[in-house]
């Protein structure tokens, strides 16, 4: 079969693939995947995003292959991947600017750590997060382990575990706006 896949163009390819055809769609991945990983890696400058990107757009690509009318598969992709890469250095200049304004950490590297009132209502902060989140932002922030380390200990995706600190940060932000302000004006 995949002699005869070979043969193929990758319109072709995506004809199979919209009927289910998942060795066609390894076929594509393989064929692309290396290219495309580059191409990312281009706007990215970090591999381990750039795989992650193209993967899911793969992903996406399968998963809603009966839905799409792709004229150029390759433009597709490429596109594809472009448009992610986009919206991921978006989302990182973001996280960026939100990291320069003043957070729970930044307070707590300031206060004297012996003001165990403080760092009590932080820990009982942490402690309502939901498990997996919890472990997840205790394995990053205490532990100091990158996402795609704290997915492959966890058998989760990279994505997920960005997610999942997405919400953990935001919710330690707004419970722990109130000891911040007191802090705050502590430090002033």
């Amino acid at each position: 079969m995949l002699s005869k896949l070979k043969n193929n163009s990758a319109e072709n390819l995506f004809g199979l693939i919209k009927q289910g055809d998942e060795s066609a769609f390894e076929e594509l991945f393989r064929l692309h995947y290396v290219s495309l990983t580059a191409f990312a890696n281009s706007f990215m400058h970090d591999l381990d995003i750039a795989e992650s990107i193209v993967q899911n757009v793969f992903v996406k690509l399968w998963e809603k292959r009966s839905k799409y009318e792709i004229n150029s598969l390759k433009s597709y992709l490429m596109i594809a991947v472009r448009n992610s890469c986009h919206n991921e250095l978006k989302r990182l200049q973001h996280e960026r600017s939100y990291k320069k304004t003043i957070t729970s950490e930044d307070v707590i590297a300031e206060v004297n750590y012996s003001d165990s009132g403080v760092m009590e209502r932080i820990s009982e902060t942490i402690n309502q997060l939901p498990e997996q989140r919890k472990r997840i932002f205790k394995l990053n922030r205490l532990e100091g382990l990158k996402y795609r380390e704290i997915a492959e200990r966890l058998n989760i995706s990279p994505k997920t575990v960005e997610v999942q600190m997405g919400k953990a940060l935001k919710f330690l932000r707004e419970n722990l706006l109130e000891l911040k302000k007191q802090v705050y004006n502590i430090l002033l």
